[in-house]
Order: structure tokens, then sequence, then C-alpha cells
């Protein structure tokens, strides 16, 4: 059982008899958190690396430190070279078809340079949107991006009729929309606590999560709409693509009168089956638990 009482801007906790300064993650003046942080807005980006530096034993620290840096690296890395392959080979060999290995390899690593400059330039603009919590920030980016190439992908999977231009103007009006909040984000970010809200309505009135669930209802229309006024797909474009031409098809050692593969195949099937309602049964009663 711990206990919090704020003097002074400070905040100080007890925890099982043990007084600890707290101020520097759970700072409410702006005065305090810039000078525990640099951030007026607050300081709960600090709180994990707080806690491994001050609180854990030291074997047990340099180990933390070792697992944050790997899971940093390992992400950075993989997102750097997919960013660099993407530009190199859809953009540049586009603009150069004669390019050689040597000028792909020069540009993707060029590529990789501006975007470590573009992503240290952009830590500012990450310390001040909402409420300087980072996983706030990604969880509102995704929210803004996610959503169109998930209501494609459930109606590609679940719904027959979709088709190439369903999907293509759904993504766009999907991002259309998702980019005009995130511009919207930027130019009117979250102001600290105890200031009126100003911002705009669909800001200051509808969560992050909430309009999720809008972009996902309106990418899932535009995409039945453009499916439904354009032609359907031909069966043999969607063979083994959706979830019912999936299930109308047999392995080929059944179709030879292979008993043992067609067994072998619905075992399986079954397995994952079961393991996509388990994963959707899980998910649900996370949400139900924490919302």
């Amino acid at each position: 059982v711990s206990t919090a009482v704020e003097r002074g801007g400070r905040r100080w906790v007890w925890d099982t008899g043990h007084p600890s300064h707290a101020d520097d993650v759970g700072c409410v003046v702006p005065s305090e958190c810039l000078r525990a942080c640099g951030a007026e807005i607050g300081c709960s980006n600090i709180a994990y690396p707080k806690l491994v530096m001050e609180l854990m034993p030291t074997g047990l620290r340099g180990l933390m430190i070792a697992v944050m840096m790997a899971a940093l690296m390992s992400s950075l890395t993989s997102i750097f070279n997919s960013s660099s392959a993407l530009f190199t080979m859809d953009i540049w060999r586009r603009l150069r078809p004669q390019a050689g290995e040597r000028e792909l390899l020069l540009v993707g690593r060029l590529v990789i340079i501006v975007l470590v400059g573009v992503s240290v330039a952009w830590i500012p603009v990450l310390q001040g949107s909402n409420s300087g919590q980072l996983f706030i920030y990604m969880q509102s980016v995704t929210s803004s991006l996610a959503p169109p190439v998930t209501a494609i992908f459930v109606l590609g999977i679940f719904w027959r009729r979709a088709n190439e231009q369903g999907a293509f103007w759904g993504l766009m009006a999907g991002l259309a929309a998702g980019a005009a909040r995130l511009v919207l984000e930027f130019l009117h970010p979250a102001l600290p606590c105890g200031r009126p809200d100003t911002r705009p309505a669909i800001l200051g009135s509808i969560h992050y999560l909430h309009f999720a669930i809008a972009l996902f209802v309106l990418s899932a229309a535009v995409v039945v709409a453009g499916s439904l006024l354009t032609p359907p797909p031909q069966s043999v474009q969607i063979e083994n693509l959706t979830w019912w031409t999936l299930a109308q098809d047999l392995p080929s050692g059944a179709k030879t009168g292979d008993g043992q593969a067609a067994q072998k195949h619905a075992f399986w099937a079954r397995v994952c089956g079961v393991n996509a309602i388990l994963l959707v049964c899980v998910n649900i009663f996370l949400y139900a638990y924490f919302a």
C-alpha cells in the first residue's frame, strides 16, 4: 500500500514505510518537470529507465540494460533496412532503371543516414506531443494509420466480393482521414494540465481509440462501395486467398487419393482455427478487463 502527498510541486510516495522522492516521474508543476527531464508537459517516459537504474541490483541492472539495447537495435535496424530497401527498389530503380548494384547500395546507405537525421530532429516533436508520453504518441499514430490496412485485410479474407479497386480507394480514403488528424495533432499539441482545451473538436472531444473505430468503419464502407461498383474478382484470382475459397480447396495429396495428406491438412486447419479463436478471446478479455 502506498500513499502520495504533494507539497510545493513535489510528490512524495511512501511504500512499505520507506519514503522515496518520486517528483522526477510524477511531477505536476511544469518547472519541476523541466528540471527533472527537460520537458514541461510530463516525465513519465523516464519511469522505466529510472526503475532499472536506481532500484534494481547491479547484476540485474546490467542485464536489463543489455536487453533494452538489444531490443532497440533490433527494432531500429529492421525499420531502417526495410525503409531503405523500399526506397531503393521501388522508387530509385524506377527513376534510374540502369542503376547498378554499387549505386543501389550507396543510395540505400544514404537513405538510412537521412532517416536517422529525421528521427533525431523529430525528438522535440515527440516531447511536446500527447503530454510528453511516448507510448500514447505511438498508439495515437497507430490509431490513425493502422485501421485502413486492418479493414482491407479483414474484408479481403472474409469477403469474396472485395476487389483491387475497392481496396485501393478504401486505403486512400482511410489514410487521408488519418493523415488529417495527425496534421491537426501536430499543429495543435496537447496543453498542460490546468489549461483550457482550445483544440479542434476532433482532437479534444474524440479519443484516438474512438477515432480508430470510426476510421475503420469509414475505410470498410469505402472498400465495400468501391467493390460493389466495380467488376468482381475472378475465381482464379482469389483461390486459396480468402476464408471461403480456402475451405473449399483440398491439398494436392487429397486430390490424388492420399488420405493421410488430407487428414494432416484437416488437423492443422483445426489447430490454426482453435488458435485464432483463442487469440480473439484473449484480446476481448484484456480489452474488457482494462477498459
